[in-house]
């Protein structure tokens, strides 16, 4: 048996079909190489992220509000390691720390407006953590711990241990 015969190899297959499906092949990875955004390709811990936990303000499935007691934050310590709640993986390390006024806005019958007051003996806690992330165009993962705004998230440290919402996710910082 011939090696080309007939301008095929082994007379089975034509020697520009290969030459074709190759080029096509090599067009098809080239394509995907450069289609493909470099948040996709990132690899974990290639970007540094800043996100903000509000704890506090928070309805839970039976209807009890969520909220953290006056002076609460002091328990918060910078530089400290925080931990997520369910898993207990490491998320980050606390920056910054501080506290507003825990606020309701109601409905006032009387004057037909809606009127914001201040309640006494609670506050809203806002931890600021930095940690480092595989961002991708679909999420942003720390390990397992996916970070996005609006995420109910359980945390802890040595010192606290509390419950709210992602509010602010900042990236490159």
């Amino acid at each position: 048996m011939k090696l080309f015969a007939n301008n095929k190899i082994f007379g089975v297959v034509h020697l520009m079909d290969i030459i074709w499906l190759t080029l096509l092949v090599l067009l098809i990875f080239g394509a995907t190489q450069l289609a493909v955004p470099r948040q996709v390709q990132a690899r974990t811990g290639d970007f540094r992220i800043r996100y903000t936990i509000e704890i506090g303000n928070r309805e839970r499935d039976d209807g009890r509000l969520l909220t953290a007691p006056a002076g609460f934050h002091q328990n918060v310590q910078i530089g400290e390691i925080l931990t997520e709640g369910a898993m207990g993986q490491e998320i980050g390390r606390i920056v910054d720390v501080y506290a507003l006024p825990f606020e309701v806005t109601a409905f006032n019958e009387d004057t037909g407006t809606f009127q914001t007051t201040t309640v006494d003996g609670l506050e809203l806690v806002y931890v600021v953590v930095e940690s480092y992330a595989n961002v991708t165009e679909f999420e942003t993962l720390i390990g397992q711990f996916s970070v996005g705004v609006g995420r109910v998230v359980a945390v802890r440290s040595k010192f606290f241990a509390g419950e709210g919402f992602i509010t602010a996710v900042e990236f490159d910082v």
